[in-house]
């Protein structure tokens, strides 16, 4: 009734319109996203729509708030109980991992030589940074707001142009999978061998530990059967097992594993890196075929020494 006491604090048409609100823009922007994706790449698919129902569920909370009373005051923090606990986590993340992908960006295209000298200057310089604010307790909000946008901006400014420029050409390092003529050799090789372990940890399905006597014999030991010396091991196929390969003489050893040859394929070759006196290896290995398909024998040896052998027998 318009003779109602406090009625134009009450009625509908009192109430303050629904505030302005960005939501609407980025639900927008995930839309069109969707519709990008969907021709494209499957990430910016993807990515859409999580902005998408980010934003659908802002915009409805926002709404719903903002009509709770007819205390704006009170309306801010019932939004702000809502949704912040999911808000601050969910930002945080997104700017670290926005930081770090421009910060890894800009290491990648400069010289490798630079880089530890880079990342020590942009440590100090927040560090720096840090010690400042702390010194200056009577900093405004404003202040320190716009210095750390200032920074946000050129960082990922810096990142967005690194990652456009490309990253440095980073050479590949040799292995014994890339490079198995290695395998065949003996000696040691400086790119591959260098800095291989030693030691091998707790590892499933070996087979069989097979040691390199310091007389140059080559002896099998098949796991579950102790002190039984074997001259050849069964090998299931299409199964990936192991080998531990123990070296005992005075020099680096390799085991390598001849796998056999198939048709016009070359010849299936695997390896162990370079193994030191009293240290051992880890080789895995995966055979498809069996014996009679192969045109050359299936054995185990030592790099360059074709003497000492032990038979692989795949059923």
């Amino acid at each position: 009734s318009g003779m109602e006491q406090g009625a134009q604090l009450t009625a509908a048409a009192a109430q303050p319109p629904a505030g302005r609100s960005a939501w609407p823009m980025v639900a927008s922007v995930g839309l069109a996203g969707l519709v990008v994706g969907a021709v494209s790449k499957p990430v910016v698919f993807q990515v859409s729509l999580v902005v998408l129902f980010a934003a659908g569920a802002e915009w409805m909370v926002q709404a719903w708030s903002e009509r709770a009373s007819a205390d704006p005051a009170y309306n801010a923090a019932v939004r702000k109980r809502i949704l912040h606990p999911l808000e601050f986590p969910i930002l945080g993340a997104l700017v670290g991992a926005a930081v770090v992908y421009a910060f890894s960006r800009i290491l990648l295209t400069i010289d490798k030589e630079m880089t530890p000298w880079v990342f020590i200057i942009i440590g100090a310089l927040i560090t720096f940074g840090g010690f400042v604010f702390a010194a200056k307790r009577g900093i405004s909000k404003r202040t320190l707001v716009g210095v750390c946008s200032i920074a946000a901006v050129a960082l990922l400014g810096a990142g967005v142009a690194s990652a456009v420029q490309g990253q440095r050409t980073v050479e590949e390092h040799p292995t014994t999978e890339t490079d198995p003529a290695v395998c065949l050799e003996e000696g040691v090789d400086h790119h591959i061998d260098d800095h291989a372990s030693q030691d091998v940890s707790l590892k499933s399905n070996v087979v069989a530990n097979v040691y390199l006597q310091s007389d140059g014999t080559l002896q099998a030991f098949i796991s579950g059967v102790p002190n039984i010396v074997y001259n050849e091991i069964t090998v299931p196929r299409s199964a990936t097992v192991g080998i531990i390969f123990h070296n005992e003489t005075d020099e680096p050893q390799r085991l390598t594993a001849r796998l056999g040859t198939f048709g016009e394929e070359p010849e299936v070759i695997r390896c162990t890196t370079a193994v030191n006196s009293g240290k051992q290896a880890y080789l895995d290995m995966k055979v498809t075929r069996t014996n009679e398909a192969s045109s050359t024998p299936m054995v185990l040896q030592v790099g360059g020494n074709e003497e000492q052998v032990i038979q692989i027998v795949v059923p």
